[in-house]
């Protein structure tokens, strides 16, 4: 493999296509193929008006572009994916955000399979690990239940008060690491969506091939101008790492679909963004969300060489299905940097 360029960018061994993957011919191509052409895999989702998947779409009623241009597909799955999920949940939601978001949490473990991995971070100044990745269940259940999502005061001197910012424990055991991921910018404690994202996307970096790579983030959308890291700065992280983006937005982001930093970042990763409503509201959700990421329809073709330099490349994928909506990445990043 040449590089984390784009999306998932292959130059031998296709092993992210597992199950019934069609070649050009249609033939089974499974974990068998090796290819010295560098290939573009994107991931798509298809759901109809009433927001439900869409299933049964074949090859040729796709159509996929690349900065205008149509595309051979080369490569067709609709194989369901394992995941390697991070879930992202926020500390400083208010009152009502905080019950509801507790409450429904330990539903959230049973919308995973045996074969998907997850681990759980908390963030408000920075992002803190809760659960290291595991495909244990009963560690998830365990690890949802210690969390006490509890407001997270502002105080000067840098501090932010109450149980959650002092960790997590079962069995008075801290779980996981006490030291943060992301490092504040000032000292005053703000919530910085940009940084727990970015730290994110650097833990699912060494996730093996042929699982989609995600992270769920339940937040109410507020965000520090005093991020670390830009929101192009960790748009172009998530992308060269093949994550998307799935929010579930909580309090104020109910009210402001479309409009929040945690829409935008699932737009341009290929993800969705939800705002349901209430506890019972928060547990089904979690189970069509984890559906959704996992069961996508795969596209792969050849782009056209890359040159020095590093050059985004717009993506857009047509079906011939009418009143349907397609999610995907809006492009990804081509070519030999510079540095």
């Amino acid at each position: 493999m040449r590089g984390r360029i784009g999306l998932v960018v292959l130059a031998v061994g296709l092993a992210v296509l597992p199950g019934q993957a069609q070649q050009d011919g249609g033939a089974d191509v499974r974990f068998r193929m090796r290819t010295s052409v560098e290939l573009v895999v994107i991931p798509v989702t298809v759901k109809d008006s009433a927001g439900n998947l869409v299933i049964g779409i074949e090859r040729d009623e796709f159509r996929l572009f690349e900065d205008g241009v149509e595309q051979t597909i080369r490569y067709f799955s609709i194989d369901p994916f394992p995941l390697s999920v991070i879930i992202l949940v926020d500390a400083g939601l208010g009152r009502g955000a905080q019950a509801a978001v507790r409450k429904a949490l330990p539903v959230f473990a049973s919308a995973f399979g045996p074969e998907d991995e997850f681990a759980l971070y908390l963030f408000h100044t920075y992002a803190r690990r809760v659960l290291g990745f595991s495909r244990d269940r009963d560690k998830l259940h365990a690890a949802f239940r210690a969390l006490e999502l509890m407001r997270a005061p502002a105080r000067r001197g840098g501090s932010t008060g109450g149980p959650m910012t002092a960790g997590p424990r079962i069995n008075s055991i801290p779980i996981g690491p006490q030291v943060p991921s992301v490092s504040p910018r000032s000292e005053k404690p703000t919530k910085a969506i940009h940084d727990a994202l970015w730290t994110a996307g650097l833990a699912l970096h060494d996730r093996e091939r042929g699982r989609r790579r995600v992270v769920f983030i339940i937040s109410d959308g507020a965000n520090s101008r005093l991020n670390q890291y830009s929101f192009k700065e960790t748009r172009d992280l998530l992308l060269r790492e093949n994550v998307s983006v799935y929010a579930i937005g909580v309090g104020n982001a109910r009210f402001a679909l479309g409009t929040t930093v945690l829409s935008d970042y699932a737009r341009v990763t290929g993800g969705d963004m939800y705002a349901p409503l209430g506890r019972d509201g928060l547990a089904r959700m979690y189970a069509r969300v984890a559906e959704q990421a996992r069961n996508q329809y795969t596209l792969v073709y050849a782009p056209p060489p890359a040159r020095v330099g590093r050059k985004f490349r717009n993506i857009e994928v047509r079906v011939r299905r009418p009143g349907v909506t397609l999610l995907t990445y809006d492009g990804y990043f081509a070519g030999i940097p510079t540095e």
